[in-house]
């Protein structure tokens, strides 16, 4: 019997049948991967945590010819704090459906993986403002696809960009001076950095992920931001996500934007 032993967090998880699950896991060293759990809708399972959204752990799994089956699991973290708050577990499930779309199967899952889990634990600190995780998870996640805003370096003269127009059709920056040499209009497809926005940003695409969630943003700084992101979402991610329009008219339902 082959058998693997996987380190990784439960992104989503449906009903098989009258008693099993089929869960979709985020892992370190195999990516994105689904598998069985069965008889985890018994009462009773030893694997009924094995099976729910959020759990974070080691998983040991026989691999057979066409699936996964898990036959034990050690979960490490449930993110209680989350699951538990109407809020924040629409923020999470959000999180969990973006990492699901992000990911690839018999891939790296480590740096992802590891967005996630601090991402979580920044949700789950009261001090820390809800929309801000969202804002820095979304960045980073660019980043970690590949799609990220390249905005170190003026695409035109090559200066160090400390303010500037950034392209999102383009996904580069032109520093101000060739902005105004270039004399393109001003569009919705382009945004204005300006320092602190500039700064925020290389520090979101740059910063170790257990060091992203340690500062706060003024408003005019997280209004570009959020717009970025908006923005971006639409041009480089290819589905919408139902969590996310779920997350949204609950957010503004609450009139907390």
């Amino acid at each position: 019997m082959d058998t693997v032993t996987v380190n990784g967090m439960v992104l989503s998880a449906m009903p098989i049948g009258e008693y099993d699950r089929r869960i979709v896991l985020l892992t370190t060293d195999l990516g994105r991967i689904s598998a069985f759990v069965r008889g985890a809708r018994r009462p009773n399972s030893s694997l009924l945590a094995a099976a729910r959204p959020f759990s974070m752990g080691i998983f040991t799994l026989h691999a057979g010819r066409d699936s996964y089956t898990v036959q034990t699991a050690s979960i490490k973290e449930y993110f209680e704090a989350v699951s538990s708050d109407v809020t924040k577990m629409a923020y999470g499930c959000y999180f969990l459906e973006a990492a699901g779309f992000a990911s690839e199967e018999n891939d790296d899952g480590r740096e992802l993986l590891n967005l996630l889990y601090f991402s979580l634990k920044a949700l789950e600190n009261q001090a820390i403002p809800d929309e801000l995780v969202r804002l820095v998870y979304e960045l980073r996640l660019f980043l970690v696809m590949g799609v990220y805003p390249q905005v170190f370096e003026c695409s035109v003269c090559k200066s160090k960009l400390t303010k500037g127009w950034l392209s999102v059709e383009r996904g580069n920056c032109v520093c101000e001076e060739c902005a105004k040499r270039k004399n393109e209009p001003h569009t919705s497809a382009r945004l204005y950095l300006d320092e602190s926005a500039m700064y925020t940003l290389q520090y979101i695409l740059t910063a170790p992920i257990g060091r992203l969630y340690t500062f706060c943003l003024e408003e005019p700084v997280k209004r570009t931001l959020y717009d970025l992101t908006v923005k971006w979402r639409r041009r480089y991610f290819s589905r919408e996500f139902k969590s996310l329009q779920v997350l949204e008219e609950m957010v503004h339902f609450m009139g907390t934007l």
